[in-house]
């Protein structure tokens, strides 16, 4: 089927800039920078703040922050995948380990290459491999972590040998260290080497991302005692996730770290952000001695945020709520394009694909659910649009409503509705099992929810995400879709060895996943790919 194309949205004042420019002085390529700072929670990074973040809040001085920014997911896999498709996780599907990008979903990396745009890339955790499709449309596209390059050849021949047990020993392995390196520094080398030759005239996109933000918190010095320096206690950061001195299942409360070391692990966070920064202005000098900065179109952001037992459990994965699913956001456009401080309206990962096409000039497939944000750097008007965001599987520790698989919700400015779901006795279908409404405007911590399913504010916002769930099947049944076996990762074949004792992935870093022992989780999943690879067969609530 021939895929529709719309025409990109450019907004007057940036069209009138570029008209203005003609016969001007040639600038520089235009350069695009795309920097996703791993777990980094909103109301960690402001860009307001000269001491923890001095060369983002310099950057920000030219730039829009946009201060209501969400995921669509809490985890890096789906987030990602938000990011490079312009789709929310509810439509582009990919939830589990098991799942790729729809091969005939055009990436923004696959768009750019089409353009003639040079593409590089630098990823530092394993939920950004290429395995996932993230690494089409890149001519660069390098692991950056430590043995990374070892432990994919490892993995890789250890499949293609059939040694089952050795793949699996790899893959958990892989996915220890990674928490225990520290990467940022070698991102801002990679980059840094592959400007040094790069032509001055060729439009440039960057890819960055940075995962030291991600527990472990061990910054380096002096970035280990900045925000924290009279600290005595002996809290260790490290196997952060599984130290049952910070979280114990089999106790109650299951929280275990004092509010002493608490503070501490948040000042060890703030750290690793602050690390993460001077990484950052690494190569943003680097771009401006090149002559590239000025020019640049530069969007910093992160795929999800992490939860400090606001609502019982530490990490991400585990929930939908606030500060998971809040991000930072700055978009700096070239410095001749003006450029408001701040926008309140709420907005997604979805728009960061549409942007920075509509900047480049690139149509927009109609595969995109996103809408440009560059209309709002001008100050136009802009309004909020709900957000869709969904958990599949879901396991939260910390959550007073532990009876469900999957999880999806609608947040507006005002409310947000959380949906728990699980399948019936039969394993066919999905059941409605709670809710949890929250006024945001009066409890915007999200502490004291409407459990009623028959409360008339729960059955409004309902009836708006049964209204958005149908956009997303009447959006998906337009789109050209592959096989489902062209969808799945090598990580299926690893499971599918067992699967009656497996089910599915089990236990991972960032949450626990659960599956039946008669029937794969991914034939199950509600969203994307639907029950048994039903496209059409998203939740509802009956």
């Amino acid at each position: 089927m021939r895929r529709i194309l719309r025409a990109s949205c450019q907004s007057l004042t940036w069209t009138l800039l570029l008209l203005a420019s003609c016969g001007a002085e040639p600038k520089p390529a235009r350069t695009v920078v795309l920097i996703s700072m791993d777990s980094v929670r909103a109301d960690a990074l402001n860009f307001r703040d000269a001491h923890a973040t001095p060369n983002l809040e310099r950057l920000a001085r030219d730039g829009t922050v946009f201060t209501n920014a969400l995921s669509g997911s809490s985890w890096t896999l789906p987030a990602h995948a938000q990011m490079f498709t312009g789709q929310d996780p509810i439509l582009h599907g990919v939830q589990s380990d098991l799942i790729r990008i729809e091969p005939k979903t055009p990436t923004l990396p696959e768009l750019l290459a089409g353009a003639g745009w040079l593409t590089a890339g630098w990823w530092t955790g394993w939920y950004l491999a290429g395995e996932y499709g993230f690494s089409r449309g890149f001519a660069v596209y390098e692991n950056t972590m430590s043995l990374g390059g070892d432990l994919e050849a490892g993995f890789a021949a250890a499949m293609a040998s059939g040694q089952l047990d050795l793949a699996t020993r790899t893959l958990n392995a892989r996915d220890v260290l990674s928490h225990q390196d520290v990467t940022s520094a070698r991102v801002a080398d990679r980059a840094d080497a592959f400007l040094s030759h790069t032509a001055a005239d060729e439009p440039l996109f960057l890819f960055l991302h940075l995962f030291d933000p991600h527990y472990d918190y061990i910054p380096p010095e002096p970035f280990d005692t900045r925000f924290d320096p009279d600290y005595t206690g002996s809290f260790d950061p490290r196997n952060f996730f599984s130290n049952k001195l910070v979280f114990d299942p089999t106790k109650r409360p299951r929280r275990q770290l004092s509010e002493r070391d608490l503070e501490h692990v948040r000042a060890l966070y703030r750290g690793e952000i602050a690390w993460t920064d001077a990484a950052i202005g690494r190569v943003l000098d680097r771009l401006d001695e090149l002559g590239r900065l000025e020019n640049a179109l530069i969007i910093v952001t992160s795929d999800h945020g992490e939860e400090f037992f606001e609502h019982g459990g530490r990490g991400h994965r585990n929930s939908l709520y606030d500060e998971q699913l809040r991000v930072p956001l700055l978009v700096r456009p070239p410095l001749d394009h003006p450029s408001v401080g701040a926008v309140a309206s709420m907005v997604q990962l979805s728009d960061l694909m549409p942007t920075i096409l509509d900047f480049t000039g690139i149509e927009i497939p109609s595969s995109v659910q996103g809408r440009s944000l560059i209309p709002a750097l001008s100050g136009e008007p802009f309004s909020s649009r709900p957000s869709l965001a969904a958990l599949a599987p879901a396991e939260s520790p910390g959550s007073r409503l532990k009876d469900y698989l999957f999880l999806d919700c609608v947040r507006t400015d005002e409310a947000k509705l959380i949906r728990h779901l699980r399948l019936n006795a039969a394993g066919d279908q999905f059941e409605l099992a709670a809710v949890e409404y929250y006024d945001l405007m009066e409890d915007p911590r999200e502490l004291k929810p409407i459990l009623d399913q028959q409360d008339s504010s729960v059955v409004e916002l309902q009836s708006e995400l049964e209204r958005l769930l149908a956009d997303r099947r009447q959006t998906w049944n337009a789109l050209e879709q592959s096989p489902l076996a062209d969808r799945m990762t090598a990580v299926r074949e690893l499971f599918q060895a067992d699967l009656a004792d497996l089910g599915y992935l089990g236990d991972s870093d960032e949450g626990s996943t659960e599956g039946s022992a008669s029937q794969p989780a991914y034939h199950r999943l509600p969203w994307g790919l639907g029950p048994h690879g039903d496209p059409a067969a998203l939740p509802n609530s009956k």
